[in-house]
C-alpha cells in the first residue's frame, strides 16, 4: 500500500509540469492547457473578438465612435454634404452588421466555454475519483494500524495480568516465608 506524503505530491506536481512544459503564466491548469492547444485558429480569433466585446475598452471606443459619427454628420452650420444625415441610416447599417457577425462570435464563444466547462468537470470529477481511492487507501492503513494497535493493547494486558499474578503470587510467598518464620521462634 502507498500513500503519499506531502513532499512526493510537490514532487509528482513538478514532475508534471515539466513534462507538460507549461509556459510561464499561461494555462497552467490542465483542462485550460487542453483546451487550448486544441482549438483552432477561427475558434481562438471567436475567443478573442468575444472577450474584447464583452469589455469595458469595447464600450468606451464604441461610445466615442458613435458620438463623433452623429457629432459630425449632424453639424448643420458647416453648409458641407452630409455623409449620413439624420436619421443616420449608414449607422444604422453598421450597428445591424455588427449584430449579425457578434451574435454568431458570441455563440462560438459560449460554445466553447461550455466545452470548457465540461472538460473542468471531467478533470474535477477525474481528481474526486482519485482523491476518494487516496482516501480509501488511507483508511485501510488506518485501520490496520488500529488493529495492530489493538493486538499490542490485548498482549500488554495479557503481559501486565501476568506480571500481576507473578507479583501476586512472589507476594503470598513472601507472606507465607514471613508466617513461617514467626511459626517457628
Amino acid at each position: 500500500m502507498t500513500v503519499q506524503s506531502r513532499d512526493s505530491a510537490t514532487t509528482a506536481i513538478q514532475q508534471t509540469m515539466r513534462r507538460r512544459r507549461y509556459g510561464g503564466a499561461d494555462h497552467r491548469h490542465p483542462v485550460n492547457v487542453m483546451h487550448h492547444e486544441q482549438a483552432t485558429v477561427g475558434e481562438q480569433l471567436a475567443d478573442g473578438i468575444a472577450s474584447f466585446i464583452g469589455s469595458w475598452r469595447f464600450l468606451i471606443i464604441q461610445t466615442l465612435l458613435v458620438a463623433t459619427w452623429v457629432t459630425i454628420n449632424s453639424l448643420q452650420a458647416t453648409g458641407r454634404i452630409h455623409i449620413d444625415p439624420y436619421p443616420y441610416i449608414l449607422l444604422n447599417l453598421a450597428f445591424s452588421t455588427q449584430a449579425a457577425y457578434t451574435g454568431p462570435v458570441l455563440l462560438l464563444a459560449g460554445n466553447r466555454q461550455a466545452q470548457k466547462d465540461r472538460l473542468t468537470l471531467e478533470h474535477a470529477a477525474s481528481e474526486a475519483d482519485k482523491a476518494d481511492r487516496q482516501n480509501v487507501q488511507i483508511l485501510k492503513a488506518i485501520q490496520q494500524n488500529t488493529e495492530i494497535t489493538e493486538k499490542n493493547s490485548e498482549v500488554a494486558l495479557t503481559i501486565l495480568e501476568h506480571v500481576q499474578s507473578l507479583v501476586q503470587q512472589h507476594i503470598e510467598d513472601n507472606s507465607d516465608r514471613k508466617q513461617g518464620g514467626a511459626d517457628r521462634t
